[in-house]
């Protein structure tokens, strides 16, 4: 026989039912809603904390970007006290100034408006010259600068610097070579009697600015040399061959192309 609920008992029974159902539903609707409050909590703490990060890099970068103009500042106020600076106002210092036309090019080397001008008009063979510094023969110890750009020539054309160190007038016995090329490249090397002898071969600097003013440094220390281009050291090298010799700036043609090269704000200081 069948048991029979009374119908009390099955309203009841329902009502049970419902509520049984309502507290699971809330529930899962608590849970749900808890999940969601998590992730969205996380997400804008995780949000947060990347803007945290970012802010704390860029204020490391800002510092050391300040760090790196302050040095640079100071760097070019030492430069500023140096004992010869030179900013081509005139030619009291007696710079080789003069006109050309041989085997070689036709062009000028002169001072004018603030510059040391080597205007090559014409190119009818590559060619390297170059004019000596008047700082005095027989350097041992020295820092000096210079800012050279190439206001035209084709990339790879030309490659400007100082010959340091030089033995004698005619560089054949021994020369340094610092060299910074118009396509981003430098070189150093030791020249005698015909025969290169490089010591830094060819290197790609992000430091040179193609076609723009760079400044150009040598610190000669005994047998130890720093090589530096826009504050930047590139390179350094430690020889002995010359202890002592004259400084000279110079300009390399590697094609038979005219081109302008400026020297200006040239400065020595002996050590």
């Amino acid at each position: 026989m069948d048991q029979v609920i009374p119908i009390e008992d099955k309203k009841s029974f329902l009502k049970n039912d419902r509520l049984l159902v309502c507290s699971m539903l809330g529930f899962y609707a608590f849970c749900i809603l808890g999940l969601v409050g998590a992730a969205i909590w996380g997400l804008d703490r995780r949000s947060k904390g990347i803007a945290a990060n970012a802010t704390a890099t860029a204020a490391v970068v800002a510092t050391e970007r300040a760090a790196v103009t302050a040095t640079v500042v100071a760097h070019r106020t030492e430069q500023a006290q140096y004992s010869i600076v030179e900013p081509f106002s005139d030619n009291r210092r007696d710079w080789m100034v003069t006109s050309i036309n041989d085997e070689y090019a036709i062009g000028s080397l002169a001072i004018n408006g603030g510059l040391y001008a080597w205007n090559m008009h014409e190119v009818k063979k590559p060619f390297f010259n170059w004019a000596d510094c008047p700082v005095g023969g027989w350097l041992n110890d020295f820092d000096t600068y210079v800012d050279v750009k190439v206001t035209d020539g084709s990339p790879d054309n030309i490659c400007t610097g100082f010959l340091f160190r030089m033995a004698s007038s005619d560089w054949e016995e021994g020369t340094y070579i610092f060299s910074v090329c118009n396509d981003s490249y430098y070189y150093v090397s030791y020249y005698e009697h015909e025969d290169w002898d490089i010591i830094q071969d060819w290197t790609y600097s992000p430091a040179i600015q193609n076609f723009d003013w760079n400044r150009l440094e040598i610190s000669a220390r005994g047998e130890h040399f720093s090589f530096i281009i826009n504050d930047k050291v590139v390179s350094e090298m430690t020889d002995d061959r010359l202890s002592r010799g004259s400084l000279a700036l110079f300009v390399e043609f590697n094609e038979e192309k005219p081109a302008t090269i400026w020297f200006d704000n040239f400065g020595f200081q002996g050590r």
